[in-house]
């Protein structure tokens, strides 16, 4: 068995990496409610990863829309929540669990462009089946490593934190910014 297309996919979803932010998120939401807002977003990103492995490109196709299109897009999103993160700003109507769990964790943290591009990737290089298993594979690898956060977190202590934090973010703002300037080559605007 080819270990390629998972590996691929978890440096991608990068769930070590998304740690500080998870924090970051999860401290809005009651201790007792953690747990279950964690399961949520995982669902919800494994949810997403599906549908873009069977059904992505048709949607793309009908709407009309590029590939390129959604990295702009998607770059856009993270840049505006990145930036908020920095100032502290609090952007959307709420911030109770359930629409953390969508939005940023399921998507654009773990079911973002690049992990969404990269299953598009493995779908066409080993297959619908690879791409539904590297999915779920990484899904279930994530929900160890994201529960444990918080102990990782408490060894670093709150200044270490709040540094990881705001680096995380400036770092994330980066990577929106490539996310766009991807997109924008891709749709052949910029060379």
């Amino acid at each position: 068995m080819d270990l390629t297309p998972y590996i691929m996919l978890f440096v991608v979803l990068d769930p070590i990496g998304i740690i500080p932010y998870y924090q970051s998120i999860i401290r809005r939401v009651p201790r007792e409610e953690r747990a279950h807002v964690l399961r949520q977003a995982l669902a919800a990103a494994l949810a997403m990863l599906l549908a873009f492995a069977l059904l992505g490109e048709y949607l793309f196709d009908i709407l009309g829309v590029t590939l390129s299109d959604f990295q702009i897009a998607a770059g856009l999103i993270l840049l505006i929540y990145a930036v908020s993160a920095i100032f502290e700003i609090h952007i959307g109507a709420t911030s109770q669990g359930e629409s953390l769990a969508i939005f940023p964790l399921a998507t654009p943290l773990l079911a973002g462009p690049g992990s969404i591009t990269t299953l598009i990737y493995i779908k066409y290089k080993y297959g619908l089946l690879t791409a539904i298993l590297s999915s779920t594979v990484n899904i279930i690898v994530a929900y160890p490593i994201l529960a444990s956060s918080t102990l990782l977190m408490r060894v670093m202590g709150r200044h270490g934190a709040l540094f990881i934090d705001k680096f995380m973010s400036m770092i994330l703002a980066g990577f929106a910014v490539s996310i766009i300037r991807e997109g924008i080559q891709g749709a052949g605007l910029l060379h």
